[in-house]
């Protein structure tokens, strides 16, 4: 008996939005039977329509930037990689998915005042992204997070096709811009799992510390069960060296463990590297990106190097 499947579920494997899944269904396209409100569609069916080729999907070059080790500057390089994106111009969109709400607070916002976040974007299936969307003062646009968030691990346990859900939420707004960013929580749980499902390829931030690597053989493998289970075209874009200081030899011998790790695993490693500065720190007292706050410093001047090599592939 033919699987039956519904159009979320043919959504997430199309790579398009429930909605042109329903267009389809309402063109003829693609046969379904209308089970109560809802419809479901047979397995060979989808197979079949899947053989006249989708068109590819094009629209923006979603970036996740993972590492489960806390204060490894995930926070740090997603905001300020933004706002470098956006000084070259690209529409660049920054999706907070940590629910301590880092970006929100390193640009000066009172999380606890936010009416609507990604957690319920996560959450409640008719609310559209769009809708929690913000403008920022540095060229880019905020999908931020809260504490509420926190809660989202155990309420998306009950909804189906999980890992899919961000993915599928953002494929509406995927098309308005340049570049969206992911800035994933310090953990390996279903947040950073629907943010490596959405994302198009994955950036490393690492601290030169010797804690900071012992994580990354598990977000290796992480990342290699979401390529076999629901993203098979996840790559990984890059290790970016941060908080390093040439003065220590800890630093230097982290930083050349990072080098024969990226040339052993044929994984790019950034050029220019993150030196450790006071400012990262004090950038969020003062709401601003350092990029944008300190713009002639040596690690403002290093994310934006690395914005231009994302550009340029």
């Amino acid at each position: 008996m033919d699987k039956l499947l519904t159009t979320e579920q043919v959504a997430e494997r199309l790579n398009v939005h429930v909605n042109t899944v329903l267009r389809f269904i309402k063109d003829g396209k693609l046969p379904a039977a209308r089970v109560g409100k809802e419809y479901r569609i047979k397995e060979r069916v989808l197979l079949a329509f899947i053989g006249d080729g989708p068109a590819p999907h094009t629209g923006a070059l979603v970036i996740a930037v993972a590492n489960q080790k806390g204060g490894a500057t995930k926070t740090t390089t997603s905001v300020n990689l933004a706002a470098s994106l956006g000084k070259e111009g690209k529409k660049t969109l920054l999706v907070d998915l940590d629910p301590q709400g880092g970006c929100a607070v390193s640009l000066g916002l009172d999380t606890s005042e936010l009416n609507l976040t990604i957690y319920d974007v996560l959450v409640k299936r008719d609310l559209d992204i769009s809708k929690i969307i913000m403008e920022t003062d540095y060229r880019f646009e905020l999908a931020p997070s809260n504490i509420d968030l926190a809660g989202a691990e155990v309420e998306l346990m009950q909804i189906l096709s999980r890992e899919g859900i961000l993915k599928r939420r953002m494929e509406s707004i995927r098309n308005s811009y340049d570049y969206i960013i992911i800035d994933c929580p310090p953990s390996l749980g279903i947040l950073t799992v629907n943010a490596l499902t959405a994302a198009d390829t994955v950036l490393i931030p690492v601290a030169c510390e010797y804690m900071a690597l012992r994580g990354l053989k598990m977000l290796f493998d992480t990342i290699s069960n979401v390529r076999a289970a629901t993203n098979p075209n996840l790559n990984i874009t890059g290790i970016l060296a941060t908080k390093y200081d040439a003065r220590t030899l800890n630093s230097r011998e982290i930083l050349e463990y990072l080098q024969a790790l990226c040339k052993r695993e044929n994984i790019r490693m950034f050029e220019p590297v993150v030196n450790s500065s006071v400012r990262f720190i004090e950038s969020p007292r003062y709401a601003k990106p350092l990029v944008n706050m300190h713009p002639e410093l040596d690690g403002a001047k290093a994310y934006q190097l690395v914005a231009q090599e994302i550009i340029n592939g």
